[in-house]
């Protein structure tokens, strides 16, 4: 059977999740822009006495198909491209039902545009785990699974949740159906009279005076278009309803909020049908089978590359129905293809541990060697992986100048200004959206007032800690301007070296984790490379100033003295200019939101 090394999933074992709802995001996105483009470009519905606007039972149905599709999008493809295509239906219907109303032929077409997306998106396979996972599926052997005789019921989170949902579908339409059904009773027998609007309580709401002159508070649906002192029939009912005869009782409205939770209630049993259905597969067939070690206790299972290292982290780990009570890593076989979010299982001492759901990230499981030690280690010294020797394939994944065993070569690092000034704009946004809200209408300068401290932080942020930090080293040692302080050491005050996934790099100067903190790109950026720039990821930085730190070490072992100078010393440089220009230029932009 094929052992599983650590270079064979080098690079592919994660994908980011973002790549996978791109398909999401974007019928969203469409589906977002033809709700704007219909709320901007239909025309406006007119209520008078002599043509009411009664209920409306399939316009509410329409609005709320297309108000599910942007969340239903994020639970099942399938279900959107479904209630993309009855919104179509339903709008179409309704078109001709009303042909003065009728949206424009362009914006029609914009609404079968989405129904042809949501189905390509459906048809459209997901990214994959590129050409090396490809390469290491034909190469490894492959062995069909022993069924277990009774599986779980996978997806069973999601149909807990569609119940309420469908539920709480079912209550609203009774609930809005039955009192329209009593409203349209009491106003049967109604008295027809004309009253005089007296006031504007709110935007929603008038104060009319009744022949007799009794005043009464009537709903209606925008109060603007009733001047004060202007005249008005109102339908009089008895127990206290007043309704314009134009804007009889409606609560057809409510409708839209039932179609949408029941097609988020679909969208949730599909989305488990799915799930089982992918579980099932990974025994219905023949999955590549490779030699692991496996760490299993309480359901929790981690499982480690062959050839894993005290101190390295887990490949992946999942959870499985049967609690294994061991707590040291034994040799396994892994079936399926080890990666996140892919279905896998795990026979260790003749015993398959069948998944309870796809794997994730290692990342949280216990390092090889922290838990009761490796095959062959004690568990009681455990290496720390920042200090382990770079292994090839992590040297072949740097840069070739960064590889360049010439100690006198200078190299530095800067995190792209594009970025950083692009976070220095946009943080602030959502502080300001909210204060918007929250805020009532304020004077343009008095708006200018609350936005410069906003901005002044979100500048404050993006300059230390995107375009402040920076790094130089050679042979002979490191020098750092870091988010916070500035330091010129030799490769042996340097601890270790780690980068997280969002592409911060800390260079530890003691055994507490202490250090300086350099930004480098993330491993998947939100910005395209294109924009990004040449800019070396977190891994490569932190791999590139490992392997100089493990070269100067072995340099010093071997009383090798080749490196005449340390880099320059750090220099922490002032804010430039333009950052001043985009915290008054942000301060005066934004200060229009407020008002």
């Amino acid at each position: 059977m094929t052992p599983l090394l650590t270079a064979d999933v080098f690079g592919w074992t994660m994908r980011p999740a973002r790549r996978r709802r791109a398909r999401a995001f974007l019928v969203a996105i469409a589906a977002t822009a033809v709700i704007a483009l219909h709320l901007w470009y239909d025309p406006p519905v007119g209520c008078t006495d002599a043509a009411p606007c009664g209920p409306d039972p399939l316009n509410a149905v329409l609005l709320g198909l297309v108000a599910a599709v942007p969340l239903v999008a994020f639970v099942s493809l399938p279900v959107t491209a479904m209630l993309a295509g009855g919104f179509f239906a339903a709008d179409v219907l309704w078109q001709v039902a009303h042909p003065p109303l009728a949206s424009p032929a362009w914006l029609t077409g914009a609404d079968a545009a989405l129904v042809v997306l949501a189905f390509v998106a459906v048809r459209l396979a997901p990214p994959g785990l590129g050409s090396g996972a490809e390469m290491w599926a034909a190469t490894t052997s492959h062995l069909t699974l022993p069924r277990p005789s009774n599986l779980p019921r996978y997806g069973l989170g999601w149909r807990l949740l569609a119940v309420p949902l469908l539920l709480a579908a079912l209550a609203v339409t009774g609930t809005a159906l039955a009192a329209q059904s009593r409203a349209d009773a009491r106003l049967d027998g109604a008295e027809r009279v004309s009253a005089e609007v007296t006031a504007h309580p709110d935007e929603y709401s008038l104060r009319v005076r009744l022949p007799g002159g009794a005043d009464a508070r009537v709903t209606v649906a925008e109060a603007g278009e009733h001047p004060v002192g202007s005249h008005v029939a109102v339908l009089v009912a008895d127990g206290g309803l007043y309704q314009l005869v134009s804007e009889p009782y409606d609560t057809s409205g409510w409708l839209s909020l039932a179609v949408l939770l029941a097609g988020l209630a679909v969208a949730c049993l599909a989305r488990a049908r799915a799930r089982g259905a992918t579980a099932r597969a990974l025994f219905d067939g023949e999955q590549p089978a490779t030699e692991v070690y496996v760490w299993a206790l309480g359901g929790r299972v981690a499982v480690y590359a062959t050839d894993a290292r005290p101190g390295e982290p887990a490949l992946l780990e999942f959870f499985a129905l049967a609690r294994n009570g061991s707590d040291d890593i034994r040799p396994g076989v892994l079936f399926g293809v080890p990666a996140q979010r892919h279905w896998c299982a795990v026979a260790v001492d003749g015993e398959l541990l069948v998944p309870r759901g796809p794997a994730r990230s290692g990342r949280f499981a216990p390092t090889y060697g922290g838990v009761g030690g490796g095959p062959d280690e004690p568990g009681d010294a455990v290496p720390d992986a920042a200090r382990l020797p770079l292994r090839p394939v992590e040297i072949m994944a740097l840069r070739p100048e960064d590889v360049s065993a010439d100690p006198e070569t200078v190299h530095t690092h800067r995190h792209n200004r594009f970025s950083g000034y692009a976070v220095v704009v946009g943080c602030s946004w959502p502080f300001l959206v909210l204060l918007a809200r929250l805020l009532p209408n304020l004077p343009y300068w008095g708006a200018a007032a609350l936005t410069a401290p906003v901005t002044a932080v979100a500048c404050l942020a993006g300059w230390r800690l995107f375009l402040r930090p920076r790094v130089s080293w050679n042979g002979a040692g490191v020098s750092v301007v870091g988010s916070v302080g500035a330091r010129l050491l030799v490769w042996s005050d340097v601890h270790a070296v780690r980068a997280d996934r969002h592409g911060a790099v800390t260079i530890e100067t003691d055994h507490h984790g202490a250090g300086l903190v350099v930004t480098a790109r993330s491993e998947h950026p939100l910005l395209p490379r294109v924009l990004s720039g040449d800019e070396r990821t977190g891994a490569q930085l932190a791999g590139a100033l490992r392997l100089a730190a493990e070269r100067a070490a072995a340099r010093a072992r071997a009383r090798v003295r080749d490196v005449v100078s340390l880099p320059p010393a750090p220099v922490a440089p002032a804010a430039p200019l333009l950052l001043y220009v985009a915290w008054l230029a942000e301060t005066l932009a934004y200060a229009l939101l407020l008002r």
